[in-house]
């Protein structure tokens, strides 16, 4: 089946109905890589670095990237530098935080294949950009879903949270229809970051969000403290799009 937007669909949807008129439904996803395309969507790459055997062809990965990312530059790196244990050595080695904090002991299973993609992005940036990160001075952090919502790429677009709906038809000038441009009052290029961030993963995580509200409630109670804060944010980088 196709839907509006001429996607065919993943899904394999099974039902059934007993004499009392209940109704059973399953629904099991194929291949739609929901997580990974929003974890795309939310990242908003320049590169994407890919290992030759899944940028083939028969990759749904590959099909994701094209379709959604076909105008993001593609970086094709041998195997051998997507390496899980080379990844946590460097991590160990780079990160700022001790690597009990991040729970790299605990989690390694879990996190293999992200230890394997830090490998060849940390290899990418030495060899390409001539970037080299000193010992202990990397932030790193493991996200994984369970303090955040995902919201899936078509629903980001649906939603218009990001970008209006028809703003390929309509032009640039359309932006400010969408949820981002309407609350995009910040200051920073981190700011803007955030806020992006923020729309595309909302927390779910109830002791973060009270201690943000407890934040706002202080800024909100304290104008002193508030407009302080607006001078120093202007000594950081700017905004230099709409």
């Amino acid at each position: 089946m196709e839907d509006d937007g001429g996607e065919g669909s993943s899904f394999i949807v099974s039902i059934i109905e007993n004499r009392a008129k209940e109704v059973g439904l399953a629904a099991f996803d194929l291949s739609s890589y929901q997580n990974t395309k929003t974890l795309l969507h939310f990242y908003d790459p320049i590169v994407i670095i890919v290992p030759p055997n899944k940028y083939s062809s028969t990759s749904t990965v590959t099909e994701l990237v094209d379709r959604y990312y076909g105008s993001v530059k593609k970086a094709v790196l041998s195997r051998g530098c997507f390496d899980d244990t080379k990844g946590a050595i460097l991590i160990k080695n780079l990160a700022s935080k001790d690597p009990s904090a991040l729970g790299l002991d605990t989690y390694y299973k879990q996190y293999y294949l992200c230890l394997a993609a830090a490998a060849a992005a940390l290899k990418w940036t030495e060899a390409e950009k001539g970037i080299v990160v000193t010992n202990h001075s990397l932030s790193v952090t493991f996200n994984g879903s369970f303090d955040h919502m995902n919201i899936d790429a078509t629903s980001v677009q649906n939603l218009e949270i990001i970008d209006p709906f028809h703003s390929a038809l309509l032009g640039t000038s359309n932006k400010k229809r969408s949820l981002f441009h309407m609350l995009k009052t910040t200051k920073t290029i981190g700011g803007t970051r955030l806020l992006r961030a923020n729309l595309l993963q909302p927390l779910k995580d109830i002791k973060t969000i009270n201690a943000r509200l407890d934040c706002l409630d202080e800024l909100m109670n304290n104008e002193q403290l508030f407009f302080a804060l607006c001078q120093v944010l202007r000594k950081f980088p700017k905004e230099t799009g709409n």
